[in-house]
């Protein structure tokens, strides 16, 4: 476990606070830390330690600043040709892609705890977890999801998605739900690792956010690559 130090925007000299993390919260955090000093976190826990203390739960999202979509991206090619990334430690990249396959038949949520999202056999909401295909002009991979970035693609809870999927009528609402959340382009945070799998390591693809594809920035970024290959020639 870690702990970081944050100070408010606008100024270094006002008051600052410290939370506490875990440490796969913290790796890629630390890692960027130079690069990319403002974060962004949602789901803290609020506790009375010392005064005030700010911890994560294993719902937590913290993601560095918004540029971090765009500094590393990378093709899915360029994953999945390196069988060794995530061997030592995951390696985290940002993808443009779009999912292009959902297999309707897999187990799309478990039971959750409604706190922290732990499996429970007595629960009193469900939880994403689902494999998806996602596609860019490189290539396509599998990518995990999990219930924060299942909500965003889907628009709708686990539990509203298990009863589409319950309800019977000639409108297959359920399919029509997975039916437009395909080809639609986002931005995803990934890490990748080295899983092993009946004595074999494999490499596992897990979004860790997704975003809306912004088109202005975008259209800014592609500018930004066409100066670099005029200045290279």
């Amino acid at each position: 476990m870690s702990s970081l130090t944050l100070f408010k925007l606008d100024s270094l000299s006002s008051p600052s606070f410290s939370f506490c993390l875990v440490a796969q919260k913290t790796e890629e955090l630390l890692d960027n830390a130079d690069k990319f000093p403002i974060i962004a976190i949602k789901s803290l826990k609020v506790g009375d330690f010392q005064g005030v203390s700010l911890s994560t739960l294993s719902k937590s999202i913290a993601l560095g600043g918004v540029r971090s979509m765009y500094y590393d991206r990378v093709s899915l090619s360029h994953v999945t040709s390196n069988p060794s990334l995530g061997e030592d430690k995951p390696s985290f990249f940002s993808i443009r892609a779009y999912i292009s396959f959902i297999k309707p038949e897999q187990t799309m949520w478990y039971q959750a705890c409604k706190t922290c999202n732990k499996k429970v056999t007595d629960a009193i909401e469900s939880g994403y977890i689902m494999v998806v295909k996602v596609s860019d002009d490189s290539g396509e991979a599998c990518l995990a999801l999990f219930n924060e970035q299942a909500e965003r693609i889907f628009g709708c809870s686990a539990d509203e998605l298990d009863k589409l999927k319950s309800q019977e009528g000639e409108e297959n609402r359920f399919q029509q739900k997975l039916k437009e959340a395909i080809w639609v382009p986002h931005l995803f945070r990934i890490s990748v690792a080295q899983h092993e799998y009946m004595n074999e390591k494999r490499q596992w693809i897990t979004a860790r956010a997704v975003v809306a594809v912004d088109f202005a920035a975008e259209s800014r970024l592609l500018l930004e690559e066409i100066s670099k290959m005029k200045t290279s020639q």
